[in-house]
C-alpha cells in the first residue's frame, strides 16, 4: 500500500511595505523556482506624509491617521496572503520630520512589521539592485535616479558597481511647496521659473559629487516617472525609454496648466496631477547636466530591491555577497575623493582582510564585518584631507557626514569609529559616540579597529615592503605569532617596531601576546 502523499511545503512570500513622502504602497511576492519571484499583488494608498513637513517640520494628525488605516489595510492583506515575511521602510519625510519617534510609534503599532527609516544613501542602494537585475548597466559609468516625494537619489555606477549615493532635497512634493510658495501658484511661467530656480541651486553640488566623467546611461525610478513614461515613453528592449524632447513636449504640455486641467487631460490621480511637473523640471534638469538625450525607465523601485532579501533566491548564492562587494566599492572611490594614498589604502585593506581571517576563530565575526574592516582601511587616512594632524579625528568626521552606499546611518557610524581608532587612544567611553553604542557594536568596534590598527603599522613606510603574512596560534596557550615576509631586497625594520607599539589593542582585545617574526 502506498503511504500517505508528502505535504508540499507552501513557496515563501514576502511583502514591503514603502512608507513614502507621497504614497504608501504594499507589494507581495511569491518565491518561484529555480530563482526568482512572481508578484502577487500591489496595494498604493495616497497618503501624503511629505504635506507640510518640509514647511513646517512636523507630519500632520490627518497624514497620521490616514497611514494608520492604509497600513491596517496591508497587514489585513498580508494575512490574507498568508505572508510570512514584512518589511517596512520609511524615507524622507519621516527621516525629517521633528515628531518623528511618536509618528513611528503610532504607525509601527498599525503596521504588520516595526517601520525601519532608513537613509538615502540606503534607498540609493536598494535602488541600484533592483535596476541593475533589469537593465545591463555593466560597462562604464551609468546613473540612476529614483525622484520620491521628499527627496531625489542619485547613484552612479562605474562598471556596474554603486560607488557613489547621494541624496538631494529636490523631492517633487518639496518642490511643489517651495515653488508653489515663492510663485504664488501651481501651474504657469512663474511656477515653472521657481522650480527651475530651486533645482538649479544644487547645480554645483550634483556636479561635484558626479566629478568628471562621461555618463553612458540614465535610468529613472518613481512613480511620477512612470507616470512621465505612460505619457511619453516609447518603447525600448524589455523597458521604456524617455527622451528630453518628450520631457520638454510634457512641461510645455503640462507646466502652463492647473493640475485639475493635467488630471483631466491624462487621467491623472489628484496627488499625482500636482507633482507631475516638478518631477518633469527634475529629470530634464538632470538630463542636462550630464548630458544625455533619453532616459530609461525600467519601473522597479526599492521595493524590488528589499525584496531580494526577503524571498530565497538561488541555491548557494549569498544575497549579501552584492552588498559588502558594493561597500568596498563605495568605499574606495570615497577614498579617491579625499585623495588618499592608493597603494596604501589599498596594501592596508589587504593585510587587514589577512588578519581578519587569521584570526577569525579568535575573534568569531562575520563577512559583513570583514568588508566594513575593508572600507575602514580604505578609508583610514581620509582625514588628511583636512590636516595630518590629527587625520584620524578628522576621518571620523568625514565619513560620519559622508554617504557611503548601502550604509545606514548606525553602521556607517561604526565605520567611523573604525576608522578613527586606527591610531591614537584606545575606544574608550570618553568617546560619546562609542560609548552610545550598544555592547555588541562596541566589542565589533574594537576587534576591528585593533586589526586595522596593526594592519596600518604593515605598511608604516607606505612602500609595500611586507609581502606576505601567516598567523598562528595555538603554538603555546595565550600567544599568537605574526610572521612577516618581506618583499625582495626590503627591509621590515620600520614595521616591526610600528607593529610592536600598534599591536597593543588587538592583544587586549583578543587576550593574546603577539609575538612577531620575520
Amino acid at each position: 500500500m502506498g503511504g500517505a502523499a508528502p505535504r508540499r511545503e507552501r513557496p515563501a512570500r514576502a511583502a514591503v511595505i514603502d512608507l513614502g513622502s507621497n504614497a504608501l504602497r504594499l507589494q507581495i511576492a511569491e518565491a518561484r523556482e529555480p530563482r526568482g519571484s512572481v508578484l502577487l499583488t500591489r496595494e498604493r494608498a495616497p497618503v501624503r506624509l511629505g504635506r507640510g513637513v518640509y514647511e513646517s517640520g512636523r507630519i500632520d494628525d490627518a497624514a497620521i491617521a490616514d497611514a494608520e488605516q492604509a497600513l491596517l489595510r496591508f497587514g489585513e492583506l498580508c494575512e490574507q496572503y498568508g505572508v510570512q515575511r514584512v518589511r517596512a521602510v520609511a524615507t524622507a519625510a519621516l527621516r525629517e520630520a521633528d515628531n518623528r519617534d511618536a509618528v513611528l510609534a503610532r504607525l509601527s503599532a498599525a503596521a504588520p512589521a516595526p517601520i525601519e527609516v532608513i537613509s538615502g544613501t540606503e534607498e540609493a542602494w536598494l535602488l541600484a539592485r533592483a535596476v541593475t537585475s533589469r537593465l545591463d548597466m555593466s560597462q562604464g559609468r551609468a546613473l540612476l535616479l529614483d525622484v520620491g516625494g521628499g527627496s531625489v537619489e542619485v547613484t552612479l555606477l562605474q562598471d556596474g558597481v554603486a560607488v557613489l549615493a547621494d541624496s538631494h532635497p529636490l523631492g517633487a512634493v518639496r518642490l511643489l511647496e517651495t515653488a508653489r510658495r515663492r510663485s504664488g501658484s501651481d501651474h504657469g511661467a512663474p511656477f515653472l521659473d521657481a522650480l527651475e530656480a530651486e533645482v538649479g541651486r544644487h547645480d554645483w553640488r550634483l556636479r561635484d559629487r558626479l566629478g568628471a566623467g562621461e555618463v553612458s546611461l540614465l535610468a529613472a525610478c518613481g512613480g511620477n516617472v512612470e507616470t512621465l513614461a505612460d505619457i511619453g515613453a516609447v518603447a525600448g528592449e524589455g523597458f521604456e525609454v524617455l527622451d528630453v524632447v518628450s520631457l520638454d513636449a510634457v512641461l510645455d504640455d503640462l507646466g502652463h496648466v492647473s493640475p485639475a486641467e493635467r488630471a483631466r487631460r491624462h487621467g491623472l490621480t489628484p496627488d499625482r496631477a500636482d507633482v507631475i511637473v516638478p518631477a518633469a523640471v527634475v529629470l530634464r534638469r538632470m538630463a542636462s547636466l550630464v548630458d544625455v538625450k533619453r532616459l530609461l525607465v525600467p519601473r522597479v523601485g526599492i521595493r524590488d530591491g528589499i525584496e531580494v532579501d526577503l524571498l530565497p533566491g538561488e541555491a548557494g548564492r549569498d544575497p549579501r555577497a552584492d552588498w559588502r562587494h558594493t561597500l568596498v566599492a563605495s568605499a574606495r572611490a570615497l577614498a579617491q575623493r579625499y585623495r588618499c594614498d592608493p597603494d596604501h589604502s589599498e596594501c592596508v585593506r589587504r593585510h587587514a582582510a589577512a588578519l581578519f581571517d587569521a584570526t577569525a576563530a579568535l575573534h568569531g565575526r562575520g563577512p559583513d564585518e570583514r568588508a566594513l574592516l575593508e572600507a575602514a582601511a580604505m578609508l583610514h587616512d581620509a582625514g588628511s584631507f583636512v590636516s595630518c594632524e590629527d587625520h584620524h579625528a578628522h576621518g571620523a568626521y568625514l565619513i560620519g557626514a559622508s554617504d557611503v552606499v548601502g550604509l545606514g546611518d548606525a553602521e556607517r557610524l561604526r565605520l567611523a569609529l573604525v576608522a578613527r581608532y586606527h591610531r591614537g587612544p584606545h575606544p574608550a567611553e570618553d568617546d560619546p559616540d562609542y560609548r552610545d553604542l550598544d555592547p555588541g557594536s562596541r566589542a565589533g568596534v574594537c576587534v576591528l579597529a585593533a586589526l586595522l590598527r596593526l594592519a596600518d603599522a604593515l605598511d608604516a613606510t607606505h612602500r609595500g615592503v611586507v609581502a606576505d603574512l601567516s598567523v598562528r596560534t595555538g603554538e603555546e596557550p595565550g600567544r599568537m605569532a605574526l610572521e612577516l615576509v618581506a618583499a625582495d631586497g626590503t627591509s621590515l625594520a620600520a614595521e616591526l617596531e610600528t607593529a610592536r607599539s600598534k599591536g597593543r589593542l588587538l592583544e587586549e582585545v583578543l587576550g593574546v601576546a603577539l609575538e612577531l617574526r620575520s
